[in-house]
């Protein structure tokens, strides 16, 4: 951030209280430091230095997905309104400062992440002067924030953009990036547009289409339009958005556990196959119920697993609410069961390791005791044991209320020295941020278990906000009593790092 002066602007203030503000952003060594020069800043009546603090926020709200905090997050809300406000003036003239619109550039970046529908007033006045450059890329960008945050998005919105990618007095660069807004939008008139554009003569701008076409419910209704682009393209002129679009048409997941357990009967056979490359809508859903229905272990068991998989059932947005009672109950029922065997799949114990994961999504607080029963199952493949601790971990997360029974089973695996080191600290994990005084007294008892990694676990769990107040110096005592350097714990790391914050 101390390199970084704006992305737009030649910043040199007669006023003296701004230039050093803006010089303090190049020596500031504390975010304190940095928050009172960006504060001038943003809250002057000077354009200039209002528009270089949105460029600041911009820049550190970049750097900061990638773990950097940033120092003005707090100021958020009064950024946008800046921001918002810059849009309502006429753009700033062009000069040796800036180009013209330079602020609505800058306000539409500190936007381009945050605007919904009413920003769309605001884009269209910039779009409507047809600008170019970082100007016409900003608004673009948050123009296609506003359409898919939008449930009805504004049709003029929608009707302006789709004017400018139909422009053949604009750039093919610029019509692709118009076309690219329309991506994530909803709405029959954005989709009329994308099928209208794969008619176009620039392979890029029907692959960005197509692309779009490709994408949730729209897929349905143009698979066949997609296949015949797809197969019409040169393989030189193919970009990444045919990539995406040739993904779509391929083959889903198999299975997540059922690999190599291919139906037997021709019948089933082609039922996986539409559950895995729908033709339709309703073919989808009619091969999905097939499946979960056919009374056989395999084919349930493949269901449950695209059922849970992003990339299975609800691969193309399928709405699937009204399976969710059926597909607890058969995953329930599948854990009464024995196991599958290893004919059954290539992975043992597969049948649960499939059922466990619906438990994880959709288990209820009635489903404690079927679930700490799987957590004490000692016979359990690896691979069904690794899947109930992760279900546990989900269901303690999501009801309101842990469950004794299921604290209890995660209390018996993390103090059986039988148990793999791996589920040990995995069963501790389970634990974090849960309240409750049974958990609390679990972290303590596994802070004091002679098996490091256990110790190391427990005294990260005991990190979470609601309990490191009172546990610190227990806390601080156990890292200094852990070896350091090539010797330290793995994870160790983290608990020092909890404690300093």
């Amino acid at each position: 951030m101390r390199e970084f002066q704006s992305w737009y602007w030649n910043c040199d203030f007669d006023d003296v209280e701004l230039q050093a503000a803006f010089d303090a952003t190049d020596a500031a060594t504390t975010p304190d430091e940095f928050q009172r020069a960006f504060l001038v800043l943003l809250r002057s009546e000077d354009t200039v230095a209002r528009s270089t603090a949105l460029d600041f926020f911009d820049r550190a709200a970049a750097t900061s997905r990638f773990g950097e905090a940033n120092p003005f997050e707090s100021y958020r809300e009064e950024v946008l309104a800046v921001a918002r406000e810059m849009l309502r003036r006429p753009p700033r003239p062009g000069d040796d400062i800036a180009f013209e619109g330079a602020d609505h550039a800058s306000a539409l970046l500190a936007l381009k992440n945050d605007a919904g529908p009413e920003d769309a007033e605001g884009v269209l006045a910039v779009l409507r002067r047809r600008p170019d450059g970082e100007l016409l890329y900003n608004a673009l960008a948050t123009a296609g924030t506003i359409l898919t945050s939008s449930e009805a998005p504004d049709p003029r919105l929608v009707a302006l953009i789709g004017e400018m990618a139909f422009d053949r007095s604009l750039d093919i660069d610029d019509r692709r990036e118009a076309l690219s807004v329309l991506r994530g939008a909803a709405g029959e008139e954005v989709t009329a547009l994308l099928a209208r554009a794969t008619g176009e003569d620039d392979y890029r701008f029907q692959q960005e289409a197509a692309w779009a076409l490709s994408i949730g419910e729209r897929f349905y209704a143009h698979r066949a339009l997609l296949e015949r682009l797809d197969a019409a393209w040169p393989d030189g002129e193919r970009g990444f958005e045919a990539s995406e679009v040739s993904r779509a048409l391929g083959p889903g997941p198999h299975s997540t556990y059922w690999q190599g357990g291919n139906p037997e009967s021709p019948g089933l056979l082609q039922v996986h196959r539409e559950m895995r490359a729908p033709t339709s809508k309703r073919a989808h859903r009619q091969a999905f119920r097939t499946m979960l229905y056919s009374g056989l272990v395999p084919m349930v068991g493949i269901a449950l697993d695209h059922f849970c998989d992003s990339d299975g059932l609800a691969r193309f947005d399928l709405d699937v609410e009204a399976f969710r009672p059926n597909v607890l109950t058969l995953a329930r029922h599948l854990l009464t069961l024995s196991p599958s065997s290893a004919k059954a799949s290539p992975e043992t114990d597969a049948s649960h390791a499939s059922a466990l994961d619906v438990l994880a999504l959709l288990a209820e607080p009635e489903d404690a005791a079927l679930l700490a029963a799987a957590l004490r199952r000692r016979d359990s493949a690896p691979l069904a044991r690794e899947r109930a601790l992760r279900a546990a971990q989900d269901c303690l997360d999501r009801w309101d209320e842990p469950d004794d029974r299921v604290v209890t089973a995660l209390e018996e695996i993390i103090f059986d020295p039988s148990a793999a080191t791996d589920d040990r600290t995995f069963a501790v994990i389970a634990l974090f941020d849960v309240p409750g005084p049974q958990v609390t007294a679990v972290l303590l008892r596994a802070a004091r278990s002679s098996v490091l990694p256990v110790q190391v676990e427990a005294a990260l769990g005991l990190t979470c906000d609601h309990l490191l107040d009172e546990h610190r110096d227990l806390v601080c005592g156990l890292v200094a009593s852990w070896p350091g350097d090539d010797d330290e714990p793995d994870r160790a790391w983290l608990v020092r790092d909890a404690l300093r914050d």
